[in-house]
């Protein structure tokens, strides 16, 4: 008691928290066109997800600082109270926190109903959106891992079948259920997944703008806990060597999705080609005709015959000028010479 709260937060997870304090403590308001900072009334409640350190216990003793410091995820629900006592009226920021638990329970786990999820990554592979539903099966905060490279959590074995599989979105614009494939959950350890995929093509560029995959686990990680923090291991020569192919093929894919012709891109450049072709045997056609002899050329003159105010006649009836004004007779009536 006493303390702050936020020195019981994450580190990682200290600035999303205070951005979520700052929206809260004051939300822009419209006054005559202007945007104008007031105060919440309160009533609005924002959710975040952030770790909050763990009580040790008096059981510990005095070597607290050789001891490991550990976080527990949890849902918070904040909001803003105000209170009025004898010093004045007071704000008060109210939590409610919810414990977060791993979606396992033993080591690869078989899992029959998964809730699925949805992440999605921009052409260069870096991720914009993870849904709250991973967090249980992957570990991940939503800012762990917004603006980072998607492409990192693939297993670098699954690297060749996943760049056909980016091969056939760009094509087609869309996946079916494909074949299991493996991403890293936060502990370092792997879940077995398949996916739904999806993307948006640009309408005016024609090009990928990002891809969209839905998620569904079918096998949990070996440390089934994949809130644990662990360290990053340091490989050999091997590794190493894994490491960079592995980074050649996370590139290629990139390359793939900004180079490769997408479906609409690649239907315009058919058009375009037909167009330019069409063009071309036309003037191919123009160039080959044989310009016509002076006979041909010829058009014949007949010389001014009378009797076509005749046929006026018949033709314009009674409104023909060549008749008198005073003729009433329908052009029916008109005697043919």
């Amino acid at each position: 008691i006493g303390r702050s709260f936020i020195d019981f937060v994450h580190p990682r997870d200290r600035n999303t928290f205070a951005s979520q304090i700052t929206n809260g403590l004051a939300v822009p308001k419209n006054v005559n066109g202007t945007q104008e900072k007031v105060q919440s009334s309160g009533n609005s409640v924002s959710t975040m997800f952030c770790r909050i350190r763990r009580y040790r216990g008096l059981t510990t003793g005095f070597g607290v600082k050789d001891k490991v410091v550990t976080f527990m995820p949890f849902l918070l629900k904040l909001s803003f109270k105000n209170i009025c006592d004898e010093e004045g009226k007071l704000i008060y920021l109210v939590l409610q926190a919810t414990p977060l638990f791993s979606a396992f329970k033993i080591p690869n786990e078989v899992v029959l109903k998964s809730v699925p999820f949805v992440i999605r990554h921009v052409a260069s592979g870096n991720l914009e959106y993870i849904d709250p539903e991973s967090i249980p099966y992957l570990g991940y905060l939503p800012q762990d891992v917004t603006n980072k490279d998607a492409l990192q959590l693939y297993h670098p074995d699954d690297l060749v079948y996943l760049k056909q599989v980016y091969e056939t979105i760009v094509k087609d614009g869309n996946v079916p259920r494909c074949k299991p494939y493996r991403m890293m959950a936060q502990n370092g350890d792997y879940v077995k997944l398949e996916t739904v995929w999806s993307s948006f093509i640009n309408p005016w560029s024609k090009k990928l703008e990002f891809v969209i995959g839905k998620h569904y686990i079918i096998e949990g990680p070996v440390n089934p806990d994949v809130f644990q923090s662990t360290e990053p291991s340091k490989g050999g020569k091997n590794f190493e060597d894994g490491k960079k192919k592995a980074q050649t093929l996370r590139e290629s894919i990139v390359k793939i999705m900004n180079e490769v012709l997408t479906k609409p891109a690649e239907m315009a450049k058919q058009q375009m080609s037909k167009r330019c072709q069409d063009l071309a045997s036309f003037m191919e056609t123009l160039m080959e005709e044989q310009p016509k002899i002076d006979d041909e050329l010829r058009v014949e003159i007949h010389e001014q015959d009378n009797s076509y105010y005749e046929r006026d006649s018949v033709m314009l009836g009674g409104i023909s000028p060549h008749h008198d004004c005073n003729d009433s007779k329908s052009s029916t009536e008109t005697p043919v010479s």
